[in-house]
Formats: structure tokens, sequence, C-alpha cells
């Protein structure tokens, strides 16, 4: 008895707070944008595959803010997709123990 006391108790931390969840999100799509823009294209231009740019006209930033904003609802939309998935097949379980 004691046993299932002590794993309820376990087991009933908080969930994470909205902000946090957001603010890691956001700091994983900046670091996936950064080394998918910044990277990888001056990994391409130290092997000659890329010309470089004068720093003028260099399109990367403009690159970046594009790249994080994708990944950044991607993301969001993955996330938002196992959540439903998730409620959806709690829901079934409730169904079935309620069935019996």
């Amino acid at each position: 008895m004691s046993d299932v006391m002590e794993l309820e108790n376990t087991t009933s931390q908080r969930a994470p707070h909205t902000t946090t969840v957001l603010v890691f999100l956001a700091a994983s799509a900046m670091i996936a944008a950064w080394l998918v823009v910044y990277a990888g294209t001056n990994a391409l231009i130290a092997v000659d595959m890329l010309v470089d740019w004068p720093r003028e006209s260099d399109p990367r930033p403009a690159w970046m803010l594009r790249a994080f904003l994708g990944i950044f609802c991607v993301f969001g939309i993955v996330g938002a997709l196992f959540r439903w998935l998730s409620n959806r097949q709690l829901r079934r379980i409730d169904a079935i123990a309620e069935g019996e």
C-alpha cells in the first residue's frame, strides 16, 4: 500500500509552464536555424561550393529569420498534433475503463 502512495506522490509533479515550453521551443528553433543558415553556408563556402557574399549584401540574416519562423511554426504544429493524439488516446482509455 505504501508503494502505491509513493508512486502517486512521485507522479503528481506539476506540468511545465507554457512560457517555459515556448522558450525552449524558440531556443531549439534558433539553434536549428543558425546551423542550417550560417554553419551550413559557411561550410559550403569553405569548400568552394558557394561564393562568399559581400558584407553589405549578405542574405543570411533574412534567411535566418525566415528559417527561425518556419522551424518554430513546424515545431508548434508538431507539438499540437502530439497533444491532440495524446488526448484522443486518453479519451479512448477512459471509455474502455468506463465500459468495464
